[in-house]
């Protein structure tokens, strides 16, 4: 690869996943993409400056987390598209089934032109320090996430004017719905919390994840009514203790690793000044778009790798991927977990997994190849294989 291409530049859809790549930068900021965009919007890279000469001279241009961006024309350089359309797609505001889906990568009209090339190995799975070497059962469950993410695990209706995309989740990773299911989960996933919520690198492998922002902040107070200390007031932003996980809400230096998405532990607060540890690096800052992290919601956790994940389902998910991308965060089965609440006339631990299989049309046969295996046993509920 380095004997062919000389010069490369890299960037991403979202900040989090920018902060991954080396070197990179989110898309906006690569081709000065407007924030608002127009029938009249172009991108203001003008003739001359160092980024219109960077350009033209790249032999590669990498964007990866590709699926969530609609549509948009490229001309006269090798692209390579980076991503999984299993997970979450474009946003389209309001928008069907139908309108979703039409607004996706693959159906662009240089989706022609587009050699797809598969990914056979999970490496968020196998690169786990728990599973130095890749055994049958962390394989399995890489099959059933797999399958999940193509909608082949079989599904069910409970009601007439429902979709069948109610599958049964294995019994191994669920919670018990109890009276009090935020403390529930929030005792499973931040276990022994009181004595290590000042740590980093304890909370740095955990999240729970949810649909909606209404029980991320549920959540978040209820962890942050755990943590000892003196609690500030910010304007534009939550109350935060000292010893608070707090993530990005904006692009401020992806270079250094200061996404949108990046979470960090706040180790120092004054009014003007907040002080924190990126899960990786120091910052110190006194513009604050954060907010408290111990949840969030299973679209701003995509380009994530957790090692404990627990998914809390008060309402089943409600668009395309979003079941798969809550699992798929978690590095093994022994780290996840399912608190799921339904109406009464559902079963235990029946969730919807929503999969536009449509989305799958152009991408060929491969991405689909599921062993049997994690069909077999994800029917039958028994995931003993999965050793958990």
């Amino acid at each position: 690869m380095d004997e062919l291409i000389r010069k490369v530049l890299i960037f991403a859809s979202s900040g989090i996943a920018a902060t991954l790549l080396p070197n990179a930068v989110t898309a906006h900021s690569r081709f000065k993409i407007p924030l608002e965009v127009d029938q009249n919007s172009t991108c203001s890279v003008h003739k001359g400056t160092q980024l219109a000469h960077s350009l033209a001279e790249a032999d590669l241009i990498i964007w990866d987390e590709a699926p969530r961006k609609g549509y948009k024309p490229f001309g006269g350089k090798t692209v390579l598209l980076g991503g999984d359309f299993r997970q979450t797609l474009h946003v389209v505001p309001n928008a069907g089934r139908e309108e979703s889906v039409d607004s996706s990568l693959t159906r662009s009209y240089l989706w022609k032109y587009c050699a797809v090339l598969h990914l056979s190995r999970n490496m968020r799975i196998t690169s786990s320090p728990i599973n130095q070497q890749p055994t049958f059962a962390c394989m399995t469950f890489a099959d059933w996430t797999l399958s999940v993410g193509n909608g082949q695990i079989p599904a069910t209706s409970f009601s007439v004017n429902q979709p069948a995309d109610w599958i049964s989740i294995p019994s191994c990773f669920l919670l018990d719905p109890s009276s009090q299911p935020t403390a529930t989960i929030c005792d499973e996933i931040y276990s022994d919390f009181s004595a290590n919520y000042h740590h980093a690198a304890y909370l740095i492998d955990k999240a729970i994840v949810t649909p909606t922002n209404k029980n991320v902040t549920k959540i978040n107070k209820h962890m942050m009514n755990r943590v000892r200390g003196r609690v500030h007031s910010y304007f534009s932003a939550e109350k935060i203790h000292s010893d608070s996980k707090v993530m990005l809400l904006r692009n401020l230096n992806p270079e250094i690793g200061l996404g949108n998405g990046t979470r960090i532990m706040v180790t120092y607060l004054i009014t003007y000044v907040i002080k924190g540890l990126i899960m990786g690096g120091a910052y110190a800052g006194r513009q604050f778009p954060v907010r408290l992290c111990y949840a969030m919601t299973i679209n701003k956790s995509q380009g994530q790798t957790l090692t404990r994940v627990g998914v809390f389902l008060p309402k089943p998910v409600f668009s395309h991927g979003q079941l798969y991308v809550a699992i798929s965060r978690v590095r093994s089965a022994e780290g996840l977990k399912f608190l799921i609440q339904n109406e009464d006339h559902i079963p235990l631990g029946y969730t919807r997994n929503i999969v536009y299989s449509e989305t799958f049309d152009s991408l060929g046969g491969a991405s689909l190849c599921i062993p049997p295996t994690a069909i077999r046993f994800a029917s039958g509920n028994d995931l003993s294989t999965f050793s958990v």
